[in-house]
């Protein structure tokens, strides 16, 4: 991977793609593979380029090694650093050991939750897995953490990402993606009074959503496989995968852009 650069200017980039769900034993195997590699080409066509690219989990499909091993090889070619949030079909000790992570904000636990400050907002990669299904948790332990991590950030930029999203989906079959508002609630407490968290980005639910917590803006981005998006989207892009590009922009708040790679 690219190793990440320090910035002092105010401005910043973000690529984000999610859930792409790489799976050789899928009958979309070849599909999701051409999903994500047209996904790497376009962000690498970029000009200006990313300065970071986060995927906000499921980047295979239930993880085992030769699905990470195909993943990993895609992604490589990224000519910008790539940062991993967790999702629910993916493993966790892969994820750690595979793709660059920043300073271990959980050492000793399973969580993958660090964080990145080499750009000009601070990042933060959140850990919303369940250990009893599919849907999102955030116990006491992770909540502590990253308000441990957002105080010693002192008034920082920041932004956070993660797999589940924190808000409800309405369009969605499942509205709240959390085993309970409990998760939620601990998510949202520890964010509370934390004027620096500008945004937080997820995954998970494979369409375009839009929410808040504690009053920070939440999206969550389509699935780059084309196969599991939902959501309606314009003529003309129905059979390109798609992946979000946001912008810090002048007055101190991320604008995002909806992206095909054609």
């Amino acid at each position: 991977m690219v190793p990440c650069r320090l910035y002092t200017q105010k401005s910043m980039i973000i690529a984000q793609i999610s859930d792409t769900h790489i799976d050789p034993d899928s009958p979309n195997a070849a599909e999701r593979v051409r999903d994500l590699q047209r996904c790497v080409d376009d962000i690498n066509r970029l000009d200006p380029a990313p300065d970071v690219v986060i995927h906000t989990g499921d980047l295979v499909h239930n993880g085992n090694a030769a699905k990470y091993q195909v993943a990993a090889r895609i992604l490589g070619a990224l000519k910008r650093p790539l940062h991993v949030a967790a999702g629910n079909r993916d493993d966790r000790a892969a994820i750690r050991s595979i793709f660059a992570a920043g300073r271990d904000l959980l050492p000793g636990t399973p969580f993958v939750q660090y964080s990145v400050d080499a750009y000009p907002v601070r990042l933060i990669a959140l850990d919303t897995l369940s250990d009893i299904s599919n849907m999102g948790e955030f116990c006491d332990i992770r909540a502590d953490s990253l308000r441990a991590a957002l105080a010693e950030g002192g008034a920082r930029p920041t932004a956070v990402f993660m797999h589940h999203p924190p808000f409800e989906v309405a369009e969605s079959k499942y509205r709240w993606q959390f085993d309970s508002q409990e998760g939620i609630d601990r998510m949202r407490r520890a964010l509370e009074g934390q004027s620096h968290v500008m945004r937080a980005f997820c995954g998970h639910a494979h369409r375009i959503a839009v929410g808040k917590i504690a009053g920070v803006p939440v999206s969550s981005t389509p699935s780059v496989a084309i196969d599991l998006r939902l959501g309606d989207f314009p003529d003309g892009v129905q059979s390109a995968p798609l992946y979000q590009i946001h912008r810090l922009d002048a007055r101190g708040g991320f604008t995002s852009e909806l992206r095909a790679a054609l």
